[in-house]
């Protein structure tokens, strides 16, 4: 039912990088000590996993059981009395962090809730060991209870690095009898003032009985696990520990997450290709939008265009003569490139930037119309001479 978990709120005065950890025990409790209810029905704790007569006499109810009891006449005086809460959470106070124990109505029926740990071991093993997040830790709580006596109990504190275990040898009191005194400084009682309910829910005894807690200084190390073992004939029920660690716990929530990876937004893609616009124009060239990318690459913005080409405006027309008014080879274009050959021909052969803009340009012959003209006239005077008189 349980898993690591991590509660911040604390009533004690805490450093702030106090971790308050919820220990998992999935591993080790294999019992229902507790009577649940759900949609109504009562399901009552397992014979042979009680709270004493070695398991098979009593055990606890949750606070709704208790009311349920009590309007079918199974409680002491009809009264509603002390009883577990339904969530099995207990709250922080001035002794112990947030408590949260493995019984809960609103679990399934066969969830396990708590560990035995029988008088005679031929029922059992006489120990367990709770393995805890690997840290440093200020307190670790044990929730236990013990009847037939007080339980001689050796607690040995495990921790990585060579740190030497801790060991500590406690007599946990009886929880029929009022479990821890006031202001102990190992016991405390995380509940008081309940009586118990045999195998027909049926309530009985006195208002003395308790679930005990065990507070233990780990100090300095990284702790891993703690071992209890039971070296008496009590009988000894395990409900769950709780610990304040001091340095980063890995709760195993998650692992290694990876972001991302290696990605790539685009790859080698022409945005234009090759176009001719008036000649070989290219808009675009190779471009990439992730990996290798070209914003721009080779791009000839205009390339070699013809925007007139050869024209004749005029041809070859004689007015008393053979005269050419305008005639004549003329390019409005010739070959033109945006850094490139670009050419500009206004009558001739004008060349404004060459191969590129600072090459060789040539200034175009201009003369060749006007001794055109000049011979032309000189002919018509001679013709004129010759002329026979009549």
């Amino acid at each position: 039912m349980a898993t690591w978990a991590v509660i911040a709120a604390f009533a004690r005065p805490a450093r702030a990088a106090d971790t308050v950890v919820q220990v998992n025990v999935d591993a080790i409790i294999d019992g229902r000590t507790v009577s649940t209810i759900a949609n109504g029905t009562i399901t009552p704790w397992s014979s042979g996993q009680g709270v004493d007569g070695d398991g098979n006499a009593d055990g606890f109810v949750t606070n709704a059981v208790e009311t349920a009891l009590s309007t079918m006449g199974k409680t002491v005086g009809g009264k509603v009395g002390v009883a577990l809460p339904d969530d099995g959470m207990f709250a922080a106070d001035s002794r112990h962090p947030a408590i949260q124990l493995h019984f809960s109505n609103t679990a399934p029926i066969t969830s396990p809730q708590t560990h035995q740990v029988y008088q005679n071991k031929s029922r059992g093993a006489q120990s367990f060991e709770v393995p805890v997040p690997a840290a440093t830790y200020s307190k670790m709580f044990l929730l236990i209870t013990t009847s037939e006596g007080a339980a001689a109990l050796t607690v040995t504190m495990k921790y990585s690095g060579g740190t030497a275990d801790n060991v500590q040898k406690l007599s946990l009191p009886d929880y029929g009898i009022g479990g821890a005194k006031a202001g102990d400084p190992v016991f405390f009682n995380l509940i008081a003032g309940m009586r118990k309910w045999g195998s027909n829910d049926n309530e009985g005894d006195s208002t003395t009985h308790t679930i005990t807690g065990i507070e233990l200084n780990p100090g300095a190390g990284t702790l891993t696990s703690v071992l209890v073992e039971k070296t008496n004939g009590a009988h000894v029920v395990f409900w769950g520990a709780t610990g304040i660690a001091t340095t980063p716990v890995t709760t195993g929530t998650g692992g290694t997450t990876g972001t991302g990876g290696t990605t790539g937004a685009g790859g080698s893609t022409g945005a234009g290709g090759t176009t001719g616009a008036g000649g070989s124009s290219a808009t675009g060239g190779t471009t990439g939008a992730g990996g290798s990318s070209a914003t721009g690459g080779m791009t000839g913005a205009g390339g070699t265009s013809d925007t007139g080409g050869t024209t004749g405006a005029g041809g070859e027309t004689a007015t008393g003569g053979t005269t050419g008014a305008s005639g004549g080879t003329t390019g409005t274009g010739g070959s033109t490139a945006a850094g490139g050959s670009t050419g500009t021909n206004n009558g001739g052969t004008t060349g404004s930037h060459g191969s590129s803009g600072g090459g060789c340009a040539i200034a175009g012959e201009t003369e060749a119309p006007a001794l055109f003209t000049l011979a032309l006239g000189i002919a018509l005077v001679v013709i004129r001479r010759r002329r026979p008189r009549r």
